[in-house]
Parts: C-alpha cells; sequence; structure tokens
C-alpha cells in the first residue's frame, strides 16, 4: 500500500487513523496506537456559592457620589433653622443623589 490518494487521507482523518495509514504506507507495521482522546470541557469551578455573595457575573453596585459642598451647607442650614423653631413638621426634601435617586445636582 504506497499510492494514497486524498481520499484515503480524507477518510483516515475523519477516523482518527491518519498516524497508523502513513505508517503502513511507509512499510512500517504500526504498533497499537492509542486513538486520540477527545478533551472533556472542566466543569464550572469558578462559580462557588457563598451565603451572601453577589451572585456569579455581577459586581456590587457603583459607590454614591458625594453630595456637593453647596448641598451640605444648605442641609445643614435648614436643619439648625429647624432646630432653632423647635422642630416644627417640615416636608423637605434632599436633592442629593444619594438621598434621592435621580436628584438635581
Amino acid at each position: 500500500m504506497t499510492d494514497l490518494t486524498p481520499e484515503d487521507i480524507a477518510a483516515a482523518r475523519e477516523e482518527g487513523d491518519l498516524v497508523a495509514l502513513l505508517l503502513m504506507a511507509a512499510g512500517l507495521t504500526p504498533a497499537a496506537v492509542p486513538k486520540q482522546r477527545t478533551v472533556e470541557p472542566e466543569p464550572d469551578n469558578i462559580h462557588i456559592a457563598h451565603p451572601g455573595a453577589w451572585p456569579t457575573g455581577t459586581s456590587r453596585p457603583a459607590p454614591i457620589p458625594p453630595a456637593p459642598g453647596q448641598h451640605i451647607d444648605a442641609a445643614l442650614t435648614d436643619y439648625r433653622r429647624w432646630l432653632v423653631a423647635d422642630r416644627p413638621a417640615a416636608s423637605t426634601t434632599c436633592p442629593c443623589t444619594g438621598c434621592t435617586p435621580g436628584g438635581t445636582r
């Protein structure tokens, strides 16, 4: 068997016996050539469940940006007026994004 055709090589590749075919074509007797092992995908070792942890593929929310200085000063001034006025009922809203999501800046 010295004449190899492209069809022989293609068939040997599909069966995984290309090395044995080439050895036989060279006049050598192939030893028991083990079949190539297929690599199985490794299990998902990345996900380790921890109680209270963030779900895999997520992260903690971004930190709340600090309030601008003028908002802090205005809130402190309002609080001081409220204390001096003997703590009357108030219906104020804070414009910072930490207190009011989507608040004004």
